[in-house]
């Protein structure tokens, strides 16, 4: 075998490798990331509370925290689904805006649309 091939077989089990390496990086997501959608770059996502509420169904809390070095505008909506997967239609689906200023952290808090709806994405976007 040349010199040649070595490299390149070398190389190409190393780049093998750390494919999958990064896949296992999903296994050590945060428990949010099934649940919040942000691919932005000044938000920390801190936190993400859910409780039953006897007449919306559920109730959610996020905590975010800026590390801009300005102020933030964001809009956010969270999206509901029944158990069979469909979405539910609501007007607290809505974008909403809010901003942020450098170093804050802010609570979000949204409330669910019923019984029914018993899933839910949160889409977070910077403006």
């Amino acid at each position: 075998m040349t010199i040649l091939k070595r490299i390149m077989v070398v190389f190409g089990v190393a780049l093998l490798v750390s494919a999958c390496a990064g896949l296992r990086q999903g296994d050590n997501a945060p428990a949010w990331a099934a649940h919040v959608s942000y691919d932005g770059r000044y938000l920390d996502i801190l936190e993400l509370r859910e409780w039953p509420d006897r007449e919306t169904g559920t109730k959610l809390m996020l905590r975010v925290e800026s590390k801009a070095m300005s102020t933030v505008r964001i809009s956010f909506r969270v999206l509901w689904y029944r158990a069979d997967g469909q979405p539910v239609p609501t007007v607290l689906g809505k974008w909403q805006e809010r901003t942020i200023e450098p170093g804050q952290t802010v609570e979000i808090v949204q409330s669910g649309p019923g019984p029914d709806a018993v899933d839910y994405r949160f889409e977070i976007a910077e403006k």
